[in-house]
């Protein structure tokens, strides 16, 4: 996992970062060129955020999604049939459901998970949804429950963005957000309903 900074941040953000002199646009460019530095080395100076990828992560082909592809079903301990070895050997042709509808919260675009909470790393899916209009999270088994560092990190993220999440340990649900989350929660507990 990252390192820890603190009670609560992880500093691995995978995030690009460049360290720059502080000079303005239109002050001449420090290299000597004798033009604006807008002109010259400030018009390539950007930072990035580096674009994401699966890589070789497959954890939602693993068998950690629910779905039926092209006559083949998938489901918790039925890896998918047309999973390869650190691929997906259909992905051009992928099915929109469960394939491309599926969004995995590390791999989203702006995504605020450490870089090594990659599914096939953490062995936990962080699946982006929503509550009353917020983000919201589940955390889905990819080979593993979320261990008391994850749930620690992800209780400090909630109580910082207000955003809740769900998750599973030993077979039982559960819920971590603002106070009206866990009321509602609660409520759907005592309903008999289930948390997601």
């Amino acid at each position: 996992m990252a390192e820890r900074k603190g009670e609560d941040e992880y500093t691995d953000r995978g995030v690009c970062e460049t360290v720059m002199q502080r000079v303005g646009r239109n002050d001449p460019c420090p290299c000597g060129s004798g033009l604006k530095h807008k002109k010259c080395c400030g018009a390539v100076i950007r930072l990035q955020a580096a674009q994401r990828q699966c890589g070789t992560c497959t954890a939602c082909c693993d068998g950690w999604v629910v779905g039926t592809i092209y006559g083949h079903e998938m489901k918790p301990g039925t890896p998918c049939h047309f999973r390869g070895e650190g691929c997906c050997t259909i992905y051009e042709k992928r099915p929109e459901q469960p394939c491309r509808s599926f969004v995995c919260g590390w791999l989203a675009p702006g995504s605020p998970f450490p870089e090594d909470f990659r599914p096939d790393r953490l062995g936990v899916m962080i699946v982006p949804t929503s509550w009353r209009g917020r983000a919201a999270y589940i955390l889905g088994s990819a080979g593993r429950d979320p261990d008391e560092r994850l749930l620690d990190w992800m209780r400090a993220f909630s109580v910082r963005t207000g955003s809740p999440f769900f998750y599973e340990s030993r077979g039982e649900r559960f819920g971590f957000g603002p106070i009206e989350f866990q009321q509602e929660m609660a409520a759907r507990v005592a309903r008999g309903e289930r948390l997601w």
